[in-house]
C-alpha cells in the first residue's frame, strides 16, 4: 500500500474544506447521544478536551468516574481496568507485575496494547507501568479506556520503550481531581495481611486559582510465603489557574516505596524462589499543560511532561550473594495541539515528541543502555454533516530515531513450543532512524433515532523497526501492517443502555517478542501474520434502588489463541438503601495457556477462574461532616488462580476503611 505523505494530507485539508463555510452552524444541531448530549455540547468537547477521542469512537469508549472506582475499591489502576471490557490484566512478580491484554494481543511482557495518557503527559510503556502500579486510585477523577487506534490526535500509535513496538489498539486516558470548593478527606484503612492504608487530601479555589495537595501511605507483611511485604508512600500536588481565554495547571507525582517481589511458587519456572525486592523504588512525574483560547473558533493546548523512575533492586534477598541492579529511566514529552472551527468541521492539528532513556538498561536489557525518541504529527478532521451523521478522518505520521539498542536473535530458535538458547547473537542498533509509521483513521456515528446509534471505523497502520534489527532466522524484520474494521450498535431504552462492537484485525509481519528460559537471557524476536475478531456486549442500567452492569467478550485470534483468553465476563449489581449503598462484583476470565519463562518450553494452562468481590458502605455524618464507613472482600471465594506460570493469587482479602470528608 503506498501512497506518499502529502498527497494523504492534502486529501484531508481539502476534504475539510469542502465542509467549510464563513458561518459556524454547529449550534444548530441537537442530536443527543446516550448521555442525553447535544452535538453543541460534543463540538463543546471536542473544541475544550484535547484528549477526548472522536465522536465515532463513543460507542467503543468505557469510562470509569470516580463513583466507580470507590464502589470496585481497587489498590491500584490495574485492579481497575481488571474490570473493563474485553481486558485482561496477567500479573506477575519480576519487574513488570502487570501486563495488559486486549482484544487478543499478547500478554508477553512487554507487549503493549494501551498508551498512557496522565493529566495530558504522555508516558512510555515502562514508566506507565510503574506509574500506574502507585498512581492512587483515590486521586483520580476520571479514566477513559479509548478501544480505538483511529484517535491518532491523543498520541503517537507506535509503542515505543520495550521489546515489542507494535502499534497500540487505543489510549487509556487518566484525569486527577480538580477542586471546585475548599475542603479535603482523609481515609484510612486495614486488610488481610496486616495491611495498613491511609489518604488524606486537601484543595481548594480562590477566584481563578485552585490547588490540591494529596498523600498516602501502606505498610503491609503480604501474604507469608509470597514475598510482597511493601512500605512507602507517595505524594501528589496539583494547582492551576482558570481564566476565560487561557488556563494552565502544574502536577507533580512523587512516590517511594521499600517493596518485596512476589516469588515464583512453580518449580516448572526458571524464576522458581527467586526473591527480590527494591530498596527503594522512586518515581517522579512533573507535566504542565496550557490552554490558550484565541477566540471562539481557535484554541491552543500545550502539554510538557518529565517522568523519571530510579530503583535499587537487590537481586539476592537470601544473603547467599551481594547481586544489585542500579537503574534509572526518564521519560519526556511535548504534546501540542491546535482546534479550528470551520463550519460544522472541527480540524485539529498538532505534533507529539517523546524522548526515553534508560542508561542502565531495563527489564531484559539490564546493564545495555536503551536510549530512543518518536516524533509525530497529526491532521484530524470532525463534520457535523446533519443532525444524523458525523464523519472524521484523520492521518498520522511518526519517526522514531535509536541512539542505542541491543536486540537478541537466535538463528536455533524454535517459535511456538520451545526455545533453544544456544547461538546467541547481538545486533548493536546506533544512531538509526526508521522509516515512518503511517496511520490513516475514518469513522462515522450515525444516529437512527434518538435511541439507536450506528457507528464504523476503519484504520491503517504501518510500522518499521529499526534498521539493524533481525528476526529469529537472522534476517531483517519486515514492515508491519495493521487493517483495522470495526461496526458498534447502541440502544438507549428507558434507564438501559445496551452496546455492541464487532471487530476485525488483519495484521501482517506482526512482531513477536519470546523469553529464554534463563532469567539473564534477553528476548528474541521472530514475526508472523495474526488476524483477531470478536464481539464486546455490555448491558448498563439502573432499576429503582439495584444498578447493574454486564460485560462479555469473545476474542478469537488465527494464531498465538492458545496464549488469550477468549471468554471474558465482568459483571457489577449495585443496591442502595436509604444511606447503605452495596455492591457486588465478578469476573470469568477462559482457560489459556503460559510459557513464559518455563523451563521445558511448554504451555501450560493457567487462567479458568471466578472472582467473587463484595462490599457494604454505610454513610453518614460525624460532627456535620460526611463520612462512609465501609466493609470488603476481594476474591472472597479464595480462588488461587495464575495469569502466569507459578505466580498464583494470594486468594481472598477482607478489609475495612473509614473515609471523612471535611
Amino acid at each position: 500500500m503506498k501512497i506518499t505523505h502529502t498527497s494523504l494530507i492534502a486529501s484531508l485539508l481539502f476534504s475539510s474544506a469542502l465542509f467549510a463555510d464563513e458561518n459556524y452552524k454547529l449550534k444548530e444541531i441537537s442530536i443527543v447521544d446516550k448521555t442525553n448530549k447535544t452535538m453543541q455540547d460534543i463540538a463543546y468537547e471536542q473544541m475544550n478536551e484535547p484528549t477526548v477521542p472522536t465522536a465515532s469512537s463513543t460507542l467503543s469508549t468505557e469510562t470509569f468516574t470516580q463513583k466507580d472506582i470507590e464502589e470496585i475499591k481497587p489498590k491500584n489502576v490495574y485492579e481497575i481496568l481488571n474490570n473493563a471490557q474485553s481486558v485482561n490484566i496477567s500479573q506477575m512478580g519480576r519487574k513488570h507485575p502487570y501486563t495488559i491484554s486486549f482484544r487478543g494481543s499478547s500478554s508477553g511482557v512487554g507487549s503493549s496494547a494501551f498508551g498512557i495518557i496522565l493529566d495530558g503527559a504522555l508516558l512510555s510503556d515502562n514508566s506507565a507501568m510503574r506509574i500506574l502500579e502507585v498512581l492512587p486510585p483515590e486521586t483520580i477523577q476520571s479514566l477513559q479506556i479509548v478501544r480505538d487506534s483511529t484517535a491518532l490526535s491523543l498520541a503517537p500509535i507506535q509503542s515505543f520503550a520495550n521489546p515489542n513496538g507494535s502499534t497500540l489498539q487505543g489510549f487509556i486516558v487518566i484525569k486527577t481531581k480538580q477542586p471546585t470548593q475548599n475542603g479535603g478527606g482523609m481515609k484510612l484503612s486495614y486488610e488481610t495481611f496486616n495491611t495498613k492504608k491511609g489518604n488524606a487530601y486537601y484543595g481548594g479555589k480562590s477566584g481563578d486559582l485552585y490547588y490540591m495537595a494529596a498523600v498516602n501511605g501502606i505498610d503491609t507483611e503480604g501474604k507469608d510465603g509470597f514475598n510482597m511485604a511493601n512500605e512507602g508512600g507517595s505524594a501528589f500536588l496539583k494547582t492551576g489557574l482558570a481564566k476565560d481565554d487561557f488556563n494552565i495547571e502544574l502536577n507533580v507525582f512523587y512516590s517511594r516505596y521499600f517493596q518485596e517481589i512476589q516469588t515464583n511458587n512453580s518449580p516448572l519456572s526458571g524464576a522458581y524462589d527467586v526473591y527480590w525486592k527494591y530498596e527503594p523504588f522512586e518515581n517522579r512525574l512533573v507535566s504542565l499543560s496550557m490552554a490558550k483560547n484565541w477566540s471562539q473558533n481557535q484554541i491552543t493546548n500545550i502539554t510538557l511532561s518529565h517522568a523519571k523512575a530510579s530503583w535499587d533492586h537487590d537481586q539476592d534477598t537470601t544473603g547467599d550473594t551481594d547481586s544489585y541492579f542500579v537503574g534509572t529511566q526518564k521519560n519526556d514529552s511535548i504534546d501540542i495541539k491546535h482546534t479550528m472551527k470551520l463550519s460544522d468541521t472541527i480540524l485539529k492539528v498538532g505534533g507529539q515528541a517523546i524522548w526515553y532513556d534508560a542508561p542502565n538498561g531495563e527489564l531484559f536489557y539490564e546493564g545495555r543502555e536503551r536510549k530512543e525518541q518518536i516524533y509525530g504529527a497529526f491532521v484530524q478532521a470532525e463534520h457535523f454533516i446533519s443532525d444524523k451523521l458525523v464523519i472524521d478522518e484523520a492521518i498520522r505520521i511518526d519517526k522514531k530515531h535509536t541512539d542505542k539498542l541491543y536486540e537478541i536473535y537466535a538463528p536455533s530458535m524454535e517459535v511456538n513450543k520451545k526455545i533453544k538458547m544456544g547461538l546467541l547473537q547481538l545486533t548493536t542498533i546506533d544512531d538509526q532512524w526508521s522509516k515512518a509509521a503511517v496511520n490513516m483513521a475514518l469513522g462515522a456515528l450515525y444516529k437512527l433515532d434518538d435511541n439507536n446509534s450506528l457507528s464504523a471505523k476503519f484504520a491503517y497502520s504501518t510500522y518499521s523497526p529499526v534498521d539493524g534489527s533481525t528476526n529469529s532466522e537472522g534476517g531483517s524484520l519486515e514492515d508491519e501492517e495493521q487493517f483495522k474494521y470495526e461496526i458498534g450498535f447502541e440502544n438507549v431504552l428507558g434507564n438501559l443502555t445496551s452496546k455492541m462492537n464487532i471487530f476485525y484485525y488483519d495484521i501482517r509481519n506482526l512482531k513477536f517478542a519470546e523469553y529464554g528460559v534463563s532469567l539473564d537471557n534477553p528476548v528474541t524476536f521472530y514475526q508472523e501474520d495474526q488476524k483477531r475478531w470478536g464481539t464486546e456486549i455490555s448491558f448498563d442500567g439502573r432499576i429503582d434502588n439495584f444498578s447493574y452492569l454486564l460485560n462479555y467478550a469473545f476474542v478469537k485470534t488465527n494464531y498465538k489463541d492458545e496464549e488469550i483468553p477468549n471468554h471474558l465476563v465482568s459483571a457489577k449489581l449495585g443496591y442502595t438503601y436509604e444511606n447503605i449503598t452495596s455492591n457486588v462484583l465478578v469476573k470469568y476470565v477462559s482457560n489459556y495457556e503460559s510459557n513464559f519463562l518455563v523451563k521445558d518450553g511448554s504451555y501450560h494452562e493457567v487462567g479458568d477462574f471466578t472472582t467473587l468481590d463484595a462490599s457494604i458502605d454505610y454513610h453518614h455524618k460525624l460532627y456535620s461532616h460526611d463520612a462512609t464507613v465501609s466493609v470488603y472482600g476481594k476474591n472472597i471465594t479464595d480462588q488461587e488462580y495464575s495469569t502466569k506460570v507459578g505466580w498464583e493469587n494470594v486468594g481472598s482479602i477482607f478489609g475495612v476503611s473509614y473515609a471523612i470528608n471535611f
